[in-house]
């Protein structure tokens, strides 16, 4: 199949930057669970339900095309890379209602275990597959026409996924404050925003329009959270929004 990189717009090697940026952030991503999924599914240690292992093939997956993906593009293949682009919108499908779906579990097996505050935690996954969701959705809708939107709006809502990944290592951390510790843990998404920025700058000497937009999205919603999960507000409404109960 032909691939001459000339014939084909942001092939070149400076467009290398998402290809990279994906193989980190996939790195990030399949380095953050060794002690609380695969150790355990190894050793026999702990039981996870089915949908478990579902959600996790679904994310995994997700992140292997999306890596594979940015590597077409970078090589030029966009007609492989588009063909492969309906498997990835159909594993956004999926991955949608198994975060929502991860969110209650969650805060059930929280519950079950005696937790004072089983919902604190919720605010942060619901807030991530949230983004995430918006962050698709529009990348999906504006990839005919607008190619670098769709760019820029995958890459961030990769970051949404990055970011709980990342949290399974410094959930491990003793004797750190924990609003510190959820600032530190969403902390890795934002290299990721300035190193995008900085791409803009470099490439189109301005910040493109999406990315002002996914900062904005990302930025506030992150920080506030280390608040609002922990607000009484928040804890009072909780078990309304995701109707969990010990199971």
């Amino acid at each position: 199949m032909p691939s001459a990189t000339p014939a084909i717009p942001g092939a070149d090697g400076t467009r290398r930057f998402f290809s990279w940026a994906a193989l980190i952030m996939a790195a990030i991503v399949l380095l953050s669970f060794p002690l609380t999924y695969y150790g355990p599914v190894l050793s026999g240690t702990r039981q996870f339900h089915l949908l478990h292992h579902v959600h996790a093939a679904a994310y995994f997956g997700w992140f292997g095309i999306y890596v594979l993906q940015t590597q077409l593009v970078a090589r030029g293949n966009v007609a492989r890379h588009r063909e492969l682009g309906l498997a990835g919108f159909a594993l956004t499908g999926a991955v949608i209602p198994l975060g929502y779906w991860m969110a209650q579990r969650a805060a059930e097996i929280r519950i079950a275990d005696g937790a004072a505050r089983p919902y604190e935690a919720s605010w942060f996954n619901l807030t991530d597959i949230t983004l995430f969701s918006a962050l698709m959705v529009a990348s999906m809708l504006l990839v005919t026409r607008h190619r670098e939107w769709h760019r820029r709006l995958t890459y961030a809502a990769a970051l949404c996924l990055v970011a709980p990944a990342a949290t399974r290592w410094t959930l491990q951390l003793p004797y750190l404050d924990p609003l510190a510790l959820d600032i530190a843990s969403y902390v890795v998404m934002f290299p990721f925003l300035v190193a995008l920025g900085l791409y803009d700058l470099r490439t189109l000497r301005k910040l493109h329009p999406a990315t002002l937009v996914c900062a904005m999205m990302i930025v506030p919603a992150q920080v506030a959270g280390a608040w609002i999960a922990r607000s009484e507000w928040w804890n009072g409404v909780a078990p309304g929004v995701l109707g969990a109960v010990p199971g």
